[in-house]
């Protein structure tokens, strides 16, 4: 179907060719995919390119044109200059009307490339930037400095919170009206609570091997220390001692070229005595639905999050939440409605939160279904989607009326 491209100087006709660029094809699989169907379906000519991995097949499958496309993941200035050459290189040949970027290196990588190459409209979505409250000035000041200056190469900055879209403003990021809040979404669709707890609710604890009248809590998320890991163990040690029947399902794992290397001391703490046998790894996992299906409480103590999805396909399934009081986590989380809302690195209170939803199961079911009901409202996929679709159409060029 014929479209219309707007560019920086004037329309075009013809298809418009949008390129999503991100480090990892995790990456893809976790936050582009649906959005990179969304505009296939709305008559967009879309492709994903980043660095090869795991998910490659996985994503062709359900339909996501990939393009290899390596990209560093590292500080190294030399492999950043390398990557950010071969991406030049690649946008003068295929020539796309926009570049979208996402994370933290392939974004500055991209929009740098993109900027030199020519490419009409350039599109950063910012997942979560990467300072937060209690990171030190200085480094505070470097990580700002740093999205100023390659904010100068974007035309629209899209965020996935609130808060990070009034910070952009309020930092001059980029220029005010360039910044979109988009918001994040889980399907009601695939996490639907009441046919998988049904149909999933006893194989995943068969599997993972959980009495089925055990109270499970579970967290998810890469394997890493600003996931808060280590304070969530602290505060299972606690819990495992107070609630004999609880158990704890973590789903995760580090991914291509992690930077951190706490795994090895996560899975460490995951053997305290107390934990013997109560602590089940699932590794990284497709059927994220059915797991949720297996589990009472979720917690997600995180340092920074950009706006996880990981608490809103929780919610959606009508888990009651634990989370920390940071940007993304405190718009989703209602405390004490929804869930609570506890400090950075406190496990004793995530010990608390967690022991309370554990010792009163009818509040906690309370808060979830609450949790629900506020997910389908502000939450829907469905509707951040569209929403995502439409700002393309005002922003890029929209297909033309047959």
């Amino acid at each position: 179907m014929p479209q219309t491209t707007m560019t920086k100087d004037s329309p075009t006709i013809g298809p418009v060719r949008v390129v999503q660029l991100c480090a990892v094809d995790f990456t893809v699989r976790q936050f582009i995919a649906p959005l990179a169907l969304a505009l296939e379906g709305a008559g967009y000519d879309v492709r994903c390119a980043c660095t090869k991995g795991p998910h490659w097949e996985e994503l062709h499958e359900i339909g996501v044109s990939m393009i290899e496309m390596p990209i560093a993941r590292s500080a190294n200035p030399f492999k950043a200059w390398r990557s950010a050459y071969e991406l030049f290189r690649f946008l003068l040949r295929d020539k796309p009307d926009v570049l979208h970027v996402h994370t933290p290196v392939a974004s500055m990588v991209g929009r740098l490339a993109g900027w030199l190459a020519g490419v009409p409209t350039i599109i950063y979505t910012a997942h979560g930037f990467y300072f937060h409250d209690r990171m030190p000035k200085r480094k505070r000041f470097v990580h700002v400095t740093l999205e100023r200056i390659f904010g100068l190469f974007n035309d629209y900055l899209f965020c996935v919170s609130k808060e990070d879209a009034q910070f952009a403003r309020k930092l001059s990021i980029t220029r005010g009206d360039a910044v979109f809040y988009v918001g994040n979404g889980a399907s009601p669709e695939r996490f639907d609570p009441e046919r998988l707890r049904i149909e999933s609710r006893g194989r995943i604890r068969d599997e993972a091997g959980i009495p089925p009248d055990a109270a499970v809590i579970t967290i998810m998320g890469r394997l890493v220390r600003e996931k808060g890991y280590l304070e969530f163990f602290q505060a299972a040690r606690d819990i495992a001692s107070a609630h004999s029947g609880a158990h704890f399902l973590v789903a995760g794992d580090t991914v291509v070229s992690e930077h951190d290397g706490a795994k090895e001391e996560i899975m460490e703490a995951a053997k305290a005595p107390e934990l013997r046998g109560r602590v089940h790894f699932m590794g990284m996992r497709s059927d994220v639905p059915e797991l949720l299906a297996a589990c009472d409480v979720f917690c997600l103590p995180s340092w920074r999050e950009g706006m996880p999805v990981s608490i809103l396909e929780a919610m959606m399934m009508g888990l009651p939440i634990v989370a920390t009081k940071i940007r993304g986590c405190r718009e989703e989380v209602v405390d004490g409605e929804t869930g609570f809302l506890v400090d950075v690195n406190a496990p004793e209170d995530l010990a608390g939160a967690l022991g309370y939803l554990l010792a009163h199961p009818e509040r906690a079911a309370q808060m979830g279904e609450a949790g629900r009901q506020r997910a389908l409202a502000k939450f829907d996929e469905n509707k951040v989607l569209r929403h995502q679709v439409e700002l393309y159409k005002k922003l890029v060029g929209k297909p033309e009326e047959s």
